[in-house]
């Protein structure tokens, strides 16, 4: 696919969070390089209105380059001044809500009414579809979620809606009343071309889980769902010794960047942050518990062992026994790895994996990369 030549065309693009722009997904929409395709872009954060300021330094302070700093983010501090940016807007601006704001009720966005108020061209996502286990009761239970977000998006009036795989366009269809513009992209946490690899000799990697700070519980002001940090590590290290020996080949650490780590607690492993995609995609097999970045190994064909742990809380571990459930893979105990269960849980169903992506991370259909997909489909508005 090939993007059309928009550079006389020039739009305002705003990126709209309600939450501190973290570093996470914005290098993965290539921010930076809207300009070059005729969008003047500002990113705009009402964090200020909507969290305490204690919970997002807490957030952040795992990491030292967590917070998103490529462009600068325009922090605005109150209600009132949202509104005096949004009235300032030409018809011709479009605002991308990555995150609407609430306090008590999730259901009343104080901002979205400022945006309808002003009639703001506006685009919604739903770039990760919820995930559900393939059951008729599973089925029931988010059926009738989505019927009771449908009867709170009432309000609700974007311009387009950006989904991902064909679960994201059955679920769109489902929670929005109206007929509205929908366009399917590819998942922006996965990489559909071969890079070059990092590392050349064989490995096993682990996507690592942020165990000592948890950035959403921290920015919530909730409690770590990690409540034996040292036990946690002691045993996912007796899982990495015991697969080191299994396989003949290094665990190297796949590192978010959300937390850094100035003491290894992997033994003195190799620690590689933000480069999760890359080192999932040229590795012998793939270990983790429910990050995103396990869709690279879903995409790339590689074996995946999903580890619980008694270290987590009991809504941590279920959680990672559905991820691994809505993936067709067995969820594993930590401590009760053996080299039979290792031997019956590494191997790969590739019309599963083909199925999971169309689901959830790309149709069949969508040809291009994601930011192609996304600036050609800001640019039909």
């Amino acid at each position: 696919m090939t993007i059309k030549n928009y550079t006389n065309k020039s739009k305002k693009l705003i990126i709209y969070c309600s939450v501190p722009v973290f570093d996470t997904w914005p290098k993965k929409w290539k921010l930076v390089e809207f300009k070059n395709y005729g969008f003047d872009v500002e990113i705009w954060s009402t964090e200020e209105i909507f969290f305490k300021q204690e919970n997002i330094k807490a957030a952040a302070s795992g990491s030292k380059t967590y917070r998103y700093t490529e462009l600068e983010v325009i922090k605005i501090k109150n209600l009132l001044n949202l509104e005096k940016k949004i009235a300032e807007l030409d018809a011709k601006s479009i605002v991308c809500i990555m995150t609407l704001g609430f306090r008590n009720n999730k259901f009343y966005n104080s901002d979205l009414d400022i945006f309808n108020k002003y009639k703001i061209k506006y685009v919604i996502h739903h770039l990760i579809p919820y995930p559900y286990i393939p059951d008729l009761w599973s089925k029931l239970k988010v059926n009738l979620k989505f019927l009771k977000i449908r009867m709170n998006n009432n309000k609700k009036n974007p311009s387009l809606i950006i989904g991902t795989g064909s679960e994201g366009r059955k679920q769109v269809s489902k929670i929005y009343k109206k007929n509205l513009i929908y366009k399917s992209l590819p998942s922006y946490n996965v990489l559909w071309n071969k890079e070059k690899p990092i590392i050349t000799k064989k490995y096993v990697v682990y996507v690592e889980d942020e165990i000592s700070l948890s950035p959403d519980a921290a920015l919530f002001g909730m409690i770590n769902p990690n409540h034996d940090i040292k036990g946690t590590y002691e045993r996912i290290n007796d899982v990495f010794e015991k697969i080191e020996n299994w396989t003949n080949s290094k665990v190297v650490i796949a590192a978010s960047g959300k937390y850094d780590y100035t003491i290894n607690p992997f033994k003195n492993r190799q620690i590689i942050y933000k480069k999760t995609p890359n080192l999932v995609q040229h590795s012998e097999l793939v270990l983790g518990h429910k990050s995103s970045g396990l869709d690279q190994a879903i995409v790339d064909h590689k074996p995946i062992l999903i580890f619980k742990d008694i270290g987590f809380t009991n809504e941590k571990n279920k959680q990672i026994n559905k991820f691994a459930r809505v993936y067709g893979i067995n969820s594993i105990w930590t401590s009760e790895l053996t080299k039979t269960n290792f031997e019956k849980n590494n191997y790969v169903n590739l019309v599963r994996n083909k199925e999971i992506i169309n689901k959830y991370l790309k149709e069949d259909i969508i040809k291009g990369s994601f930011f192609e997909n996304l600036v050609s489909s800001l640019h039909e508005i």
